[in-house]
């Protein structure tokens, strides 16, 4: 896949994830706004239920003060009729001017009835009441006819100071706490409120509009008050008066947004978890195609890099074959001798290239076996330096060691390990690119040997130290043939490393040299 490609499925996939994001964030956004919606209308709900019930409450409480005061009437006003005076008959027996009432409204019965629950709140009727009037009964009257028009004299004075006070009480008094018990508007906000399932902590208070103050109020302190007022839940206290009152029973809940996101909580974690997951996935796919894509490079280049380590070798022993051949040739022995040397050197490099792609190749299927032995650290260093004390002078450098480990004996794969020692000297050879300096120093701790190999040549950047240890990369110098090598040497010692149990890790500036400092433990039990 090219570059150009890559970018373009890289764009689209990204476009699509922030266009999933959006709607899910919109969406988030309107069950939010819908919830917030439903919220309110419950509590406009319960607050005009509550202000109904006052209502109800307050009607009850005239009726049984007028009942048990006599139906003694408050001042007068003007007063409408209304449609009492339809009840009443029988005109002739009543002096003028007064109106006497049916016969169906003395004998009738009246009633205050729940229209929810269908209860009788209150009742009362007015002939019941003339027959537990002991003294009116025992009264002498002339004639029945006199009884009767007694009767409904009295009954048209009542009547009248009954219209008069419930004209009065459909006024509304402005006295607020004469009309609105703290504790009975308590109650029944917590019932309204529980039966709508809104069982969360709220404030709420009287606010008189005009003023804007606050005439009843249960909050704490004066932020809970603001937030009542900025709350937009209130309604009129007094709806029913003749005479609009500016009294509004206002309420705010402090919990609001953590109740709302609670009731959303299961749709908005399941939204939540499934974008995190679209999200890991579209990044791990990134990953996956950069990963590839490098990958490939990197075998491009392996293939590149085996293909010029193997063609010199070869190219070497095709001409020193041919040169064998000729038979000017074949009479010198000292020339046979010498071609046949080459050989014989460039066959034994081939056979060692194939071996550290057939040792990686042996590591990566997990069937690749250590022999572990007693082995003393400082021969193996010294067997290590024999070899590469060639290349390094032949390059005018020098190779200094420091071997401070009291006890260098542990259990390792002395093969492996000199391998490992050789690839690490190798590489601090090639990689300088004056005559190397090359430092070897070994230290004891409680556990184990630590080992450090330093060098004074071109260094690495910090992206170059995360990725050295992977198999096939190569720090580039400018030129990928001017240091010859798969790419393999320091996965192959990572791999060797970690099977005997240590660690390894390096330090490197660019210019400045490089340090590989290793922990090997005396046992690998």
């Amino acid at each position: 896949m090219t570059r150009m490609r890559i970018r373009w499925l890289i764009g689209l996939l990204s476009s699509a994830l922030l266009g999933l994001v959006a709607f899910q964030y919109y969406w988030i956004t309107e069950v939010n706004k819908v919830n917030n919606e439903r919220f309110n209308q419950s509590v406009n709900e319960a607050l005009n239920e509550v202000i109904q019930r006052l209502a109800i409450e307050n009607d009850i409480s005239f009726l049984q003060r007028g009942m048990n005061s006599g139906g003694r009437p408050g001042p007068r006003r003007n007063m409408p009729t209304d449609s009492v005076g339809a009840l009443m008959s029988n005109q002739e027996n009543l002096p003028q001017g007064e109106i006497p009432p049916s016969e169906e409204f003395i004998s009738g019965a009246f009633q205050i009835v729940d229209e929810t629950t269908g209860q009788v709140l209150f009742q009362f009727g007015f002939e019941s009441i003339m027959q537990q009037n002991p003294g009116f009964n025992n009264r002498q009257f002339a004639n029945p006819q006199a009884r009767q028009v007694e009767v409904e004299r009295q009954m048209n004075r009542r009547v009248e100071m009954m219209k008069e006070s419930w004209f009065n009480h459909l006024l509304g008094s402005n006295n607020l706490f004469a009309r609105v018990n703290p504790d009975i508007l308590d109650t029944l906000l917590s019932e309204e409120l529980t039966n709508r399932g809104l069982n969360i902590p709220y404030n709420y208070g009287i606010l008189h509009q005009p003023t804007n103050e606050f005439k009843l109020l249960n909050a704490q302190n004066k932020s809970d008050s603001e937030e009542i007022k900025k709350s937009g839940l209130l309604v009129n206290l007094f709806p029913t008066d003749l005479n609009q009152k500016e009294f509004y029973l206002a309420i705010d809940f402090p919990g609001k947004k953590k109740y709302l996101m609670s009731q959303a909580i299961i749709p908005l974690s399941a939204s939540g978890i499934l974008l995190i997951i679209v999200i890991a996935c579209f990044a791990y796919a990134i990953m996956v195609i950069l990963r590839q894509k490098k990958l490939s490079e990197i075998k491009s280049d392996f293939v590149n890099n085996m293909t010029h380590e193997f063609k010199t070798p070869i190219a070497t022993v095709s001409l020193a074959t041919e040169a064998l051949q000729d038979d000017d040739i074949k009479g010198n022995k000292a020339f046979v001798e010498r071609y046949v040397q080459i050989i014989r050197d460039e066959n034994k490099r081939l056979g060692l290239q194939v071996e550290k792609v057939l040792q990686i190749a042996s590591l990566d299927k997990k069937d690749f076996k250590l022999k572990f032995e007693q082995a003393d650290l400082h021969d193996i260093i010294e067997k290590a330096l024999v070899n590469i004390n060639i290349l390094v002078e032949k390059r005018g450098g020098q190779i200094t060691s420091q071997l401070s480990a009291s006890n260098a004996l542990l259990d390792a794969d002395k093969v492996h390990l000199t391998n490992i020692i050789y690839n690490l000297l190798d590489n601090a050879n090639k990689y300088s690119s004056e005559a190397p300096e090359i430092h070897i120093r070994t230290d004891n701790i409680s556990t184990g040997i630590i080992l450090k190999i330093s060098d004074k040549g071109i260094g690495m950047s910090k992206e170059s130290i995360e990725k050295i240890f992977d198999k096939f990369y190569r720090v580039s110098t400018g030129n990928v043939h001017d240091v010859k090598g798969f790419g393999l040497g320091l996965s192959y010692v990572k791999n060797i490393i970690d099977m005997h149990h240590g660690t390894i890790n390096v330090k490197s500036e660019v210019g400045q040299g490089s340090t590989f400092k290793i922990y090997l433990p005396f046992n690998n039990g």
